[in-house]
């Protein structure tokens, strides 16, 4: 039996009744995901995720609106042909979603990426170890600095995390799987567990053949690394209009495409198609939440760089208030206003930052505003969210809270 879990005015009213405890910022829509019963017996797919096609027994993504860079401007290069073993990206799927990986059981990356709140957490400040619940709700763990990103696309990102101290996804599982503050693993109990449940043993051996015979720490971390590459998104409306379907956008969005586009508001220079984001580091001057964030800087030792944080891709941005590493702007209309009023240099951000010189106040108009922000939302595009695993291999409680929601209906 499958479950569709179609979060909407419902779902909107349950978490409205939590928003006096928990911040009082406008609660986001959620995202629909599908909520899956898994075989029996564990067995993994060999069919390829939404958003890519088999070839060869292996799949590879499936570039239906969106060819190449050159064609739709942006960074000048061919979109990457990257290719996934379809059973890995399953196996990675079912660790994403399980708790076992943490020290205390009760944490799995699905909580800080949560398929409700578009593979991030709906936080200002994500929530770490010791923490109940997910989403705006979580409460009782320890606070993290700095929000949590969204997944989509990270197959893209040339660095990961807000200050860009990893270059790969392999890398950066680590940090939250052995961070103390998050997860509180460590490899020797991620392997010792992983190597007493049955299902993982069959399942590493049907995803990796002779090498998934002992389960390793590096294997899981190969398993949720291939997962997240799966994550993509580009089948947006204004991917259809950019590839001929001039009705895909209406009048208002393409008005705020080309002001997203113009010299004045220049956005598209550091957020340029089809990927919407140049991949650097940018210091625009937004103030923290907490204690000073020095950001880049903390890497690469440069003062240059002090509040410098990567450009985020704004496709699905509409899905995954709130805004900034420190999440200090709760909606669209926040973050365009913020520029607006010359982002940091309008807002009082502290003098030793080198902010970009971009940024600076434009004038724009109500109407510019709500057309940008119309055409923002053009960007969404959630077709390729993974289904959310009913339970997993540890039998732990996944991240869920199934008798929250009843509005559902069942497939065959």
């Amino acid at each position: 039996m499958k479950y569709q879990f179609y979060f909407g005015f419902f779902a909107t009213i349950i978490f409205v009744c939590y928003c006096s405890k928990v911040e009082s910022r406008i609660i986001q829509e959620l995202s629909e995901f599908e909520v899956v019963d898994p075989p029996s017996d564990f067995r993994l797919s060999s069919f390829c995720p939404s958003g890519w096609k088999e070839e060869k027994e292996e799949c590879v993504i499936d570039y239906q609106f969106v060819n190449s860079v050159e064609k739709n401007g942006g960074l000048g290069q061919s979109l990457p042909q990257i290719k996934l073993n379809p059973k890995v990206i399953d196996l990675g799927r079912y660790l994403f979603f399980d708790p076992i990986l943490s020290g205390d059981k009760r944490l799995s990356c699905a909580h800080c990426h949560h398929p409700a709140y578009s593979l991030s957490d709906g936080r200002s400040q994500s929530m770490g170890k010791d923490g109940t619940g997910y989403g705006p709700t979580r409460e009782g763990g320890v606070n993290l600095k700095r929000s949590a990103p969204s997944l989509w696309n990270v197959v893209y990102m040339d660095h990961l995390f807000w200050d860009g101290r990893a270059s790969n996804l392999e890398d950066q599982a680590e940090g939250p799987l052995y961070s103390p503050e998050e997860m509180g693993s460590s490899q020797e109990i991620i392997e010792s567990r992983l190597n007493e449940i049955p299902f993982y043993q069959k399942m590493f051996l049907e995803a990796f053949g002779k090498r998934g015979k002992k389960i390793t720490s590096s294997l899981v971390i190969d398993a949720i690394s291939t997962f997240e590459r799966s994550l993509v998104s580009f089948s947006s409306r204004f991917d259809k209009w950019s590839t001929g379907d001039k009705d895909a956008l209406s009048s208002e969005e393409l008005f705020g495409y080309n002001v997203f586009r113009s010299f004045v508001a220049r956005c598209a220079e550091c957020h340029p198609p089809p990927m919407f984001t140049n991949n650097v580091f940018a210091t625009i001057g937004v103030l923290d939440s907490g204690e000073k964030d020095f950001g880049r800087e903390t890497i690469t030792g440069q003062n240059l760089l002090r509040g410098s944080f990567r450009v985020p891709t704004l496709r699905n941005i509409a899905k995954t208030a709130p805004y900034m590493h420190s999440g200090n702007l709760e909606t669209l209309e926040e973050v365009v206003n913020f520029y607006n009023e010359g982002g940091g240099r309008g807002n009082g951000a502290p003098s030793d930052l080198r902010i970009h010189w971009h940024v600076r106040k434009m004038g724009l108009s109500k109407i510019e505003i709500s057309s940008l922000v119309s055409f923002l939302k053009t960007l969404n595009d959630e077709t390729n969210m993974p289904k959310f695993p009913k339970s997993v291999p540890s039998g732990l409680p996944v991240a869920l809270e199934f008798q929250s929601y009843h509005h559902r209906s069942s497939k065959k």
